[in-house]
């Protein structure tokens, strides 16, 4: 009976160690990462919207559309709010990434200044191509 208890030991030991990784680390750094990405997409979803309800809004806008294809006024909307929700991830910090993943007012207002400083960028690149 002894000899089995020395020989399960080490594997029951093992087993243990294997299985109880929270103290190494990595599980707050994966939690930390799982949380920035889902900050991340969230502020892409929320910035892509509020660019498209912008530039909507914008008299400039409406004036321009009449004059284009529904193609055209698509294609360079989803241009720009693309372009803009790329960029979006530059304007921010970790902490605000990860506020936006948990917080709707935190994701708002970050959305608003995301957009306020992207936008300009976005439409320059757009209309050079």
């Amino acid at each position: 009976m002894k000899k089995l208890m020395l020989a399960l030991a080490p594997v029951i030991l093992a087993l243990t160690a294997c299985a109880t990784t929270t103290g190494t680390g990595t599980g707050a750094t994966s939690a930390q990462t799982t949380t920035q990405q889902l900050g991340m997409a969230a502020l892409k979803v929320a910035v892509n919207a509020k660019c498209v309800t912008e530039i909507n809004n914008v008299a400039a806008w409406k004036t321009a559309t009449k004059y284009m294809t529904a193609e055209q006024s698509e294609s360079i909307q989803a241009n720009v709010c693309g372009c803009v929700s790329e960029k979006a991830p530059n304007s921010v910090t970790a902490v605000d990434l990860a506020a936006a993943a948990f917080d709707v007012n935190a994701r708002a207002t970050i959305v608003n200044q995301v957009v306020s400083k992207t936008v300009n960028a976005c439409v320059a690149e757009a209309l050079q191509k």
